[in-house]
C-alpha cells in the first residue's frame, strides 16, 4: 500500500515536474534568444519559481540555516554536495543570488530542458579535456560578467551505500583563486532521502535542510593554494554530513 502511494505521489510531482516547465518554456525560448544579461536573470528567476512550484506542493520542504554573509550583488562561487537530482531545484530556492550553474553536458539533450541549460548554463563535457577546459573558460567568464556561478566539486552523484562525499575536483577552486572570488560551502542533507538515485524514481515527501556556510575569501590566495581550499571545503562538508547522519568513511578524503 505505501509503495502504491509512493507511485501515485511521485506521478503528481513529474506531472508538476515537467508540466510547469513546459508552461513557461515559450518564456525560455524567448529571453535565451537574446544574448543579454538581464534576459538570462529573468530565465532564471522562471527557474526559481519553477523549484518552488516542484518542491512544496509535493511535500519537498526546504529549510536553510546559516546564512552566506555575502551581499547579493556580490560575485561568488557556491560549492555544493550533489546526492539528487533534486539538487537544481533546491539549489534554485535556497540560492538567492543569480547564478550559472556547471552541469553534465548530457543535459542538453534533454527535451525542452536542454534548450534552457545550454544557453543559460555551463555544459561540460568530462570525457574531453579540450571540452572540460572551454567549459572553464565560460564559467571564468561569467564570473567576469559579474555573475555567480554554482558547481557541485564531486562531479557525480556518489553512491551513499559506500561513501558520503566523493572527493572534489580542483577546478572550481582554481577558478576561484584566479577571480579573487569567495566560496560558499553549501551542504544539502536531506535530498538523497527525498528523490534517491536508485533508479525507481519515487519521491518521498519530507524536508530537505540547505546549510549555507561562512564564505572563504580567497584575495590573498594564489593557484597553488587550491588544493589547500579544495581539501578546506571538502571537511566543511563532510563533517556537516557525518554529524547529520553521513557514512563515515576515512577513505573519501584521500
Amino acid at each position: 500500500m505505501k509503495n502504491i502511494l509512493l507511485r501515485i505521489w511521485s506521478i503528481w510531482f513529474y506531472i508538476l515536474f515537467t508540466g510547469f516547465f513546459a508552461l513557461i518554456f515559450p518564456l525560455h525560448w524567448i529571453l535565451l534568444k537574446f544574448d543579454k544579461k538581464w534576459t538570462h536573470n529573468f530565465s532564471h528567476g522562471l527557474n526559481r519559481l519553477w523549484g518552488y512550484v516542484i518542491t512544496y506542493p509535493a511535500g519537498v520542504w526546504i529549510t536553510t540555516e546559516g546564512s552566506p554573509q555575502i551581499a547579493k550583488d556580490r560575485i561568488c562561487i557556491f560549492a555544493v554536495n550533489h546526492s539528487s537530482y533534486l539538487d537544481i531545484p533546491i539549489c534554485n530556492v535556497s540560492v538567492h543570488h543569480s547564478f550559472r550553474f556547471i552541469g553534465k553536458a548530457e543535459l542538453n539533450d534533454t527535451p525542452l530542458f536542454g534548450y534552457m541549460f545550454k544557453r543559460l548554463h555551463i555544459p561540460v563535457n568530462r570525457g574531453s579535456v579540450t571540452e572540460s577546459f572551454k567549459s572553464f573558460l565560460h564559467a571564468k567568464q561569467k564570473l567576469k560578467d559579474g555573475t555567480s556561478v554554482l558547481v557541485f566539486p564531486e562531479g557525480t552523484i556518489p553512491d551513499k551505500t559506500k561513501v558520503t562525499l566523493l572527493k572534489f575536483k580542483d577546478g572550481a577552486f582554481r577558478m576561484a583563486i584566479e577571480n579573487k572570488v569567495p566560496v560558499v560551502p553549501v551542504t544539502i542533507i536531506g535530498a538523497e532521502r527525498a528523490l534517491p538515485d536508485n533508479g525507481k524514481f519515487l519521491l518521498h515527501p519530507g524536508r530537505v535542510r540547505v546549510i549555507f556556510h561562512d564564505p572563504i575569501e580567497t584575495e590573498e590566495m594564489t593557484v597553488a593554494d587550491a588544493g589547500a581550499l579544495n581539501q578546506r571545503v571538502y571537511k566543511t562538508m563532510y563533517e556537516t554530513l557525518v554529524a547529520n547522519g553521513g557514512k563515515k568513511e576515512i577513505e573519501s578524503l584521500k
